[in-house]
């Protein structure tokens, strides 16, 4: 099985492993059981974090050509039978009038892109002339609003100009012009497509979900050179993620977004921190309730995905994640920086609450270990089997919480009554030769009290030699 030749790959070669302990007792024999450090951040954290940019105030140009082509957002999963949902939090979230004509001005005239380069090697949109006054911060959030309500927009500049003479004038940037934008906007439609393809009909909310994030992980790898936007904005885009398979958060969140709208999921993007880093993630709605759902943190540099940000509440997300603030509880300084030289903030249009824990991922796929009762004992056994007949390599244990953690630990792998390597047995008494004893791998996610156990086919381990 290829996931467990990549565990191997992890231990021997990534020096992940913590230690190496030999237990014996009802076990019968010496047996390895391997802690491997959680690697599933290890994406981001190793490597400088890019920089998530606020819009920038330029130079006004008055130079204006302009082409037309088409939009890309006519694509659906309708061959599937999932009905795909608009996006519009952001628009919903505004609080004044001029921000609604303004956002409504940039959908009409995003599609209207000048044909020449400008010094700043940037194509004009057509101008967004409005008879109301705007301020700059109706400006900013209006166009993060329309960002968030728009990922499949990968070419709009976070920069743009503005002139306030009583009325306003808004101009835009794109980073392409319009046959650039054709091109790509075809070569994103046959990705899209790719992923219709591979998600089945009839799936609940949860397993559609996941079918993405696994697929999404499967084929786009975190970017470790990138900084800003100015550097290559095809990182920061769904382009960048579906298409080159190669992005930063920026670009994981949005095509997670637009994925899971076209198979009629509510989604969003979050900006604010990960270990005070700048980053950005996504909150998702499943069965009417919002989780937290960080995809580039899952993906990992093992190629491995892991599942510790997959639909978590806002008090799993709060240990090393931190949202910005929404926008109108913030000063007109702190969202558009001040001229003595002080930078934008962060700021959110949309976040809801977080509080249910119910479709987190090990929630629906993990084992309740209760203790070393025989009743636990055979759901532990019953989730073997389970992945014997899926050709899984992965046991999930959610420790109760009237259970110490770590003497959970210590009576499943490294104590009297040694129960996970009893349920092996019980299992392999039913089904002759199948596990490997001596070789078990625990991945402890403490603060979700987690324990992933990664288990090897007998067979297994001289696979991994050879290879």
């Amino acid at each position: 099985m290829k996931g467990l030749v990549r565990i191997s790959s992890i231990i021997c070669c990534l020096g992940f492993v913590l230690s190496l302990c030999g237990c014996q007792g009802n076990c019968g024999t010496n047996r390895s059981i391997y802690e491997v450090d959680d690697p599933n951040r290890s994406a981001v954290e190793s490597v400088s974090v890019p920089k998530i940019e606020t819009p920038s105030v330029v130079r006004p140009d008055n130079t204006q050509v302009s082409g037309c082509f088409s939009s890309i957002d006519e694509i659906n999963a309708s061959s599937k039978n999932y009905s795909k949902i608009k996006i519009s939090a952001g628009y919903d979230a505004l609080q004044s009038d001029v921000q609604r004509d303004f956002y409504e001005a940039v959908e009409a005239e995003v599609y209207v892109v000048g044909s020449e380069k400008n010094d700043m090697g940037l194509y004009l949109i057509e101008k967004i002339c409005l008879d109301a006054k705007m301020t700059e911060t109706d400006i900013r959030v209006g166009l993060s609003a329309y960002k968030n309500d728009h990922p499949e927009i990968f070419w709009l500049s976070n920069q743009f100009s503005y002139i306030d003479a009583g009325t306003t004038e808004v101009q835009l940037y794109s980073n392409l012009s319009p046959d650039e934008i054709s091109v790509k906007s075809e070569k994103l439609i046959t990705a899209i497509e790719y992923f219709i393809n591979k998600i089945p009909s009839g799936l609940s909310e949860f397993d559609r979900e996941l079918k993405i994030h696994d697929l999404l992980l499967s084929g786009c790898v975190y970017n470790e050179e990138v900084e800003s936007t100015s550097e290559d904005w095809r990182p920061f885009s769904i382009y960048g993620a579906l298409v080159e398979g190669n992005a930063v958060c920026e670009g994981y969140s949005r095509a997670m977004q637009y994925l899971l709208s076209i198979f009629g999921i509510e989604c969003n993007t979050i900006n604010g921190t990960g270990n005070s880093n700048p980053h950005q993630w996504n909150i998702v709605k499943i069965d009417g309730q919002w989780y937290h759902l960080d995809a580039t943190w899952d993906d990992t540099t093992a190629d491995e995905i892991y599942y510790g940000y997959f639909n978590v509440s806002d008090s799993v997300i709060s240990t090393d994640h931190s949202s910005a603030p929404l926008f109108y509880q913030m000063t007109d300084e702190e969202i558009c920086g001040t001229r003595d030289g002080s930078t934008a903030e962060l700021f959110n249009v949309f976040l809801p609450k977080c509080t249910s824990d119910e479709k987190n991922f090990y929630n629906v796929n993990a084992v309740v270990y209760d203790g070393t009762s025989e009743e636990c004992s055979q759901r532990i056994e019953q989730k073997i089997i389970d992945c014997i007949g899926l050709g899984s390599d992965v046991v999930y244990l959610s420790v109760d919480e009237g259970i110490d953690y770590s003497d959970a630990i210590n009576s499943l792998f490294y104590e009297p009554p040694y129960q996970f390597f009893t349920c092996i047995e019980a299992v392999n008494s039913q089904y002759p030769d199948t596990i490997n004893d001596e070789n078990v791998s625990i991945l402890k996610r403490e603060a979700q009290k987690i324990i992933e156990v990664h288990i090897q086919y007998k067979g297994e381990d001289e696979a991994s030699e050879e290879i």
